[in-house]
């Protein structure tokens, strides 16, 4: 197994503190399991450490149709396999914050006439606008057309597109990244983000924060109908390390409101990867958490290059074959 790079071990290289004496405490036959469990006492904690102890299944190789979705780490993930000759297949969802915006793309793509939100279009300085997906090039909702005919146009060839690139996906990688929402108060259908000055109107919008069962609700939905259409699909979900920029919940304030919301979806992700076949985790939201002066940049939000590198090698060392 490959290990993180050299420059991140030397980084973090230190003494780690004395533990305890295991056989003086644990009963023998657990002796075993204990002392590849025991907690290290180091901080931050040994990145080679947890490339050994974590157990990920190595089936990536150059071959492998890649899919990702998600948060802005998930664009970090795009570049990084496609600078290192990964197929990494194009798409047009742009940055995906909620799970539910997960299930809301595996719906309107295997399931069509189920789709079918009360509000279809946001109508912006007289230009026609997907609230729900949001553009490649992040200036925001991903534009359709001049009328309401560009529009539905646009937005059944980019169904059709969606569900073929699902399709021809060997493996998916979901980047969850917030539980809080804007959405639709009759519907429900959650936006990319809240609503713009210009169209905002709070008898149509509210906002929502995904609770735990919604949001393995929502996955389980997305996993299942995913693989009712592409059996073979493997899934690794991750958590963006990425803090909210804003939180509309006044009573917790943005920090802890993050740690909520990422809390909440590790707990899912753990949940999911001991429910379901080839589904897996990648624990880049802790490597990063690990070590945060180290790890974010100035803003306390982006995450640093060389932490992007250190993750991507835990990926390759977890799940890339040696082959």
């Amino acid at each position: 197994m490959k290990f993180i790079s050299r420059f991140f071990a030397k980084k973090h290289e230190q003494k780690e503190i004395r533990r305890p004496n295991l056989k003086t405490r644990i009963p023998l036959p657990l002796h075993e399991i204990a002392e590849k469990g025991v907690y290290r006492r180091l901080n931050p904690y040994s990145l080679d450490a947890i490339t050994r102890e974590f157990k990920g299944a190595q089936f990536v190789t150059k071959e492998t149709k890649i899919v990702t979705m998600g948060s802005c780490f998930a664009q970090e993930l795009k570049k990084w396999l496609q600078n290192n000759n990964f197929i990494c297949l194009p798409h047009e969802w742009g940055v995906i914050y909620s799970p539910q915006s997960i299930r809301q793309i595996i719906q309107y793509s295997f399931d069509r006439a189920s789709w079918k939100p009360v509000e279809p279009f946001w109508i912006l300085n007289d230009k026609y606008y997907d609230p729900y997906i949001k553009s490649s090039d992040h200036s925001g909702p991903r534009y359709l057309g001049e009328n309401a005919d560009e529009a539905r146009r646009a937005l059944e060839i980019h169904y059709k597109q969606s569900a073929k690139l699902l399709r021809d996906a060997d493996l998916v990688v979901w980047t969850l990244g917030l539980t809080e929402l804007w959405r639709n108060r009759e519907d429900h259908s959650a936006y990319f983000a809240v609503p713009y000055p210009q169209n905002y109107d709070e008898k149509k919008h509210e906002f929502y924060t995904l609770t735990f069962q919604d949001v393995l609700d929502e996955l389980r939905y997305a996993i299942n109908n995913l693989r009712r259409y592409n059996p073979a699909v493997s899934i690794i979900l991750s958590v963006s390390p990425v803090p909210l920029s804003i939180s509309f919940r006044p009573e917790l304030g943005p920090y802890v409101a993050t740690q909520y919301s990422k809390s909440l979806l590790v707990t899912t992700a753990m949940t999911l990867v001991k429910e379901f076949d080839e589904v897996y985790y990648m624990p880049s939201y802790e490597v990063t958490r690990n070590d945060p002066h180290a790890n974010y940049s100035p803003d306390g939000r982006h995450v640093t290059k060389e932490c992007v590198g250190s993750i991507m090698e835990l990926f390759r060392a977890l799940y890339v074959s040696e082959e």
